[in-house]
């Protein structure tokens, strides 16, 4: 049965239902109320009022466009276009009809011309007036976009629509004006001058053409005239301001300075504020110019705490930041400061640096192809773009061709040929990357940054006949440059005559002792020639010109470690740290790699705690990488509370780290905190949404949490979105325990998704062998080789199985894997067993010794070696 309400509820409920009735058509009249004294106040000049009126307005009927529309465009009247803007994006979504017009020209007024075709993408004008604005905005919008051509024939079409209409007229003659055709902009405002003698805007204009051609008493007379007719305002408006500025620049170029600083103090009273913000901007510059860091970013930060919507603060403070290398402040402040739209061409640069600095590269290359959208044709841009987008696969040929674009431009950018090589290098292209370098060198040999490159890789691939064809054109276009000579000495040690090179090498060194690069060479030569004493000592020399060189470093650690020296590589840093206090940093973070590489994580983790010196990007990286690696070894040993405190540590200086972030989920996991692993989780998932490794390891929570078949499910659903070669494996087993019959469709998917991956091959050729398949295998190993004939895996387990088919060419496969893996123990195993099985037993004997002493708890390499030893 349905309760009945008490009667006296029920009147409560009526009453109250008419009450609200009443207040909404109330606060709707209310607000129209608001909006036509809104109205009447602009139109008298009372700004202030009126924005007042109409924020009322908008407090009445918040779910009513029209309002902040109306407040939108008393902002483009103040020129504030940026207010604007921001007030009438938060309607577009929801009101792009009615929004486009005012939000096309708040961004015109920003200059923001991409913006602005946006917005009007998709309108359709209702009236005539409607109609007008929307054909003269795309007129402006080519104007804006520097296409002057065609946005005077649009403007000469409006008018054909609108004949004497004055702001179109007055649109044609900014752009005469733009274009320098004075006598064309002089033409029409004279018409419209006398057209309409109260209108102080063809007047201003007119002074603008007056100074263009240097006519001062005009442009003042002019100036002047306008300035009575300016409607009064309790706000300063632009077309006001501009001609006070107009007018005091041109009685200053008359030599009238004393009337040029009434005019000037009358634009500060309007805006004191401002004028105080510009002064202190200037003083920023000022002190940041002088390289005073501290006092520019001082006055920067109390800016914007008075103002914090100030761009100009903004990027000032992004920029100091930037200059002392702390990218992480940097970024968010450029980010936000700097309108792609808009914005020179340097400050897009820094912010494309900070953001690249930070991780952030895929934001990076969003910026730039924003920014390009505007400025198609821009060289610095296009050349940004590519080098950052040849990284990242997704566009990598968008790179390519954005290089090349930039090329075709200016062939002379050695540095882009030279990103151009080393993506050829990459992708196994060694012709078409030398052909690169080969233009740059010839183009301009003397570039030495490219130059470098260049000679290096012909060394490197022993191209002497070309390396001699370089130096001779060396020697014409830079005779007496210390790098000709360089590159001579380093040809004529390479053709056989290392004495006459390195005495070569001397004797220039004596001449150009702070040649750092040569102090370099000299001491590969000396230590190739076992003169280590002399190897070390030039390097020695590098470090005292160059105390933070890493390479060097590590060149002076690898000839103490070769050499009978009488010290170690960690006393020779210790050295250097106390003698060159730059070197510290570096040699610190190397000393502690060292202790990494020889398995003693405590010692290298007890290094970096220790230091207290300036941090660099090469010691916060070290300190990352050695706190992982320790912080496993913890977990391993159970000790979960310090290795999460060191992977918090790394985390701190690298915070973006998809790696140390899944290392925190491990540690979760292992400790069975699966709710706080999934919080980690979900953000990893967020800001890396196509990561295999962050799709894994969500699998491995959710199989704790939930089971396997749960997981399975989830591995399942993001590989149907997208196969995976690293989800596979984890994918195919689960699957042959909870759905036996998706495994065939499974590993079709992944042949067609990846037909020549290393993975799935080898992956493929194990099942073969799992089936009993040896044919099959055998065919899946030959296709890893055909893609790489190095590949120390496929040859060595493809040496197995044809080891009773065809034992020599098993034993030159197995070969050839033991040279380039001289230190596994699986590969040297079977190379081992192999030469057994051919009767080589000491050669045998030798490999398989040295796999058993590599690993000594692998009992079945073990037992093969008992084999061989007992074998007669």
């Amino acid at each position: 049965m349905q309760t009945q309400l008490p009667r006296f509820i029920v009147a409560l409920l009526v009453a109250a239902s008419v009450l609200v009735g009443c207040s909404r058509e109330e606060n709707t009249e209310q607000a129209q109320d608001y909006l036509e004294r809104a109205e009447a106040y602009r139109d008298q000049g009372q700004y202030r009022a009126a924005m007042i009126e109409i924020t009322n307005a908008m407090n009445s009927a918040p779910n009513e466009v029209r309002y902040p529309i109306a407040l939108a465009e008393v902002y483009i009247t103040l020129g504030a276009g940026r207010r604007a803007s921001s007030l009438l994006e938060e309607y577009a979504d929801d009101h792009p009809q009615a929004v486009a017009l005012a939000l096309a020209e708040a961004y015109l007024l920003q200059g923001k011309f991409l913006s602005a075709q946006e917005a009007l993408q998709g309108y359709t004008p209702e009236t005539e007036e409607d109609a007008r604005a929307l054909a003269l905005y795309k007129a402006d919008i080519q104007r804006v976009q520097g296409n002057l051509e065609a946005s005077e024939q649009a403007y000469q079409a409006l008018l054909e629509d609108y004949p004497g209409d004055l702001e179109i007229e007055l649109r044609l003659a900014e752009n005469h004006i733009f274009r320098g055709q004075s006598e064309a902009a002089n033409r029409i405002l004279k018409r419209l001058r006398e057209q309409h003698p109260k209108e102080p805007e063809p007047r201003h204009l007119s002074a603008i053409v007056a100074l263009q051609t240097n006519d001062l008493d005009r442009a003042e007379s002019l100036l002047t005239d306008a300035l009575i007719d300016m409607p009064d305002a309790d706000i300063m408006l632009p077309d006001r301001a501009a001609v006070l500025q107009l007018l005091a620049e041109t009685l200053t170029a008359q030599g009238r300075t004393a009337e040029a600083l009434v005019y000037q103090k009358a634009l500060a009273e309007e805006s004191p504020d401002s004028v105080a913000a510009q002064q202190r901007l200037q003083e920023a510059v000022a002190a940041a110019e002088a390289g005073n860091y501290d006092e520019a970013e001082s006055i920067l930060k109390e800016l914007l705490d008075e103002n914090p919507d100030s761009q100009s603060a903004a990027l000032m403070l992004g920029m100091v930041n930037l200059s002392r290398g702390d990218y992480e402040s940097a970024e968010p402040l450029l980010s936000r400061s700097v309108d792609v739209e808009t914005a020179n061409t340097d400050a897009i640069r820094a912010t494309v640096l900070a953001q690249a600095e930070t991780g952030n590269a895929e934001r990076a290359i969003q910026t730039l192809e924003r920014s390009l959208e505007a400025r198609p044709d821009n060289a610095v841009l296009l050349s940004l773009y590519g080098v950052l987008a040849l990284n990242n696969p997704e566009s990598e040929q968008d790179g390519y061709l954005s290089i090349q674009k930039a090329l075709a431009q200016d062939p002379h950018r050695g540095g882009l040929r030279v990103a151009l090589a080393r993506h050829h290098f990459q992708r196994g292209e060694a012709e078409q990357a030398m052909a690169q370098l080969r233009t740059a060198f010839n183009y301009e040999p003397a570039n030495w940054p490219v130059t470098n490159v260049y000679m290096n890789q012909l060394l490197a691939r022993g191209e002497l006949d070309e390396v001699a064809k370089a130096v001779t054109k060396l020697k014409e276009a830079a005779p007496k440059e210390p790098e000709t000579a360089l590159f001579e000495a380093q040809y004529r040690y390479r053709d056989g005559s290392p004495q006459k090179a390195i005495g070569q090498m001397e004797n220039l060194l004596k001449s150009e002792p702070d040649f750092a690069r040569g102090h370099g060479v000299l001491a590969q030569m000396y230590h190739e020639n076992g003169r280590s004493d002399k190897a070390l000592a030039s390097v020695e020399q590098v470090l005292k010109l160059e105390p933070q060189n890493l390479q060097a470093m590590r060149a002076g650690v690898e000839i103490i470690s070769s050499a009978d020296l009488a010290r170690s590589p960690q006393d020779w840093l210790a050295e250097l740290a106390n003698e060159f206090p730059a070197a510290q940093p570096n040699a610190t973070a190397l000393g502690a790699m060292l202790h990494r590489e020889a398995g003693n994580l405590e010692a290298a983790a007890e290094m970096m705690d220790r230091y207290q010196g300036e941090e660099t990007g090469y010691t916060r990286q070290v300190t990352s990488v050695i706190y992982r690696d320790r912080a496993r070894q913890l977990a391993s040993a159970g000790d979960f509370t310090r290795a999460r405190e060191l992977l918090s540590q790394a985390l701190d200086d690298f915070p973006t780290s998809q790696a140390l972030s899944l290392d925190l989920v491990r540690l979760d996991l292992a400790q069975g905190r699966l709710e706080q692993a999934r919080v980690l989780l979900d953000d990893l998932e967020q800001r890396h949404p196509e990561s295999a490794e962050v799709t894994l390891m969500s699998a491995r929570v959710t199989q704790a949490a939930e089971g396997p078949e749960a997981a399975y499910h989830e591995l399942r659903t993001a590989w149907d979105e997208q196969p995976n070669n690293e989800v596979a494996a984890m994918l195919l087993s689960l699957a042959r325990e909870h759905d036996a019959d998706a495994v065939p469709e499974i590993l079709q998917q992944w042949e067609q998704a990846a037909p020549e991956n290393r993975g799935r091959l080898l992956f493929m050729a194990e099942e073969y062998q799992r089936q009993g398949d040896e044919a099959g295998a055998i065919t899946a190993y030959e296709q890893v080789l055909a893609n790489n004939p190095d590949d120390a895996v496929a040859l060595n387990n493809l040496a197995w199985l044809l080891k009773e088919r065809d034992l020599d060419r098993a034993l030159t496969l197995a070969k050839k894997a033991a040279e380039l893996q001289p230190r596994s123990a699986p590969i040297l195993d079977t190379y081992g067993w192999l030469l057994h099985l051919k009767g080589d037993r000491a050669a045998a004997l030798r490999h398989l010794e040295r796999a058993a002493e590599l690993a000594p708890n692998v009992s079945a390499i073990q037992e093969n070696l008992e084999t061989v030893k007992n074998a007669k």
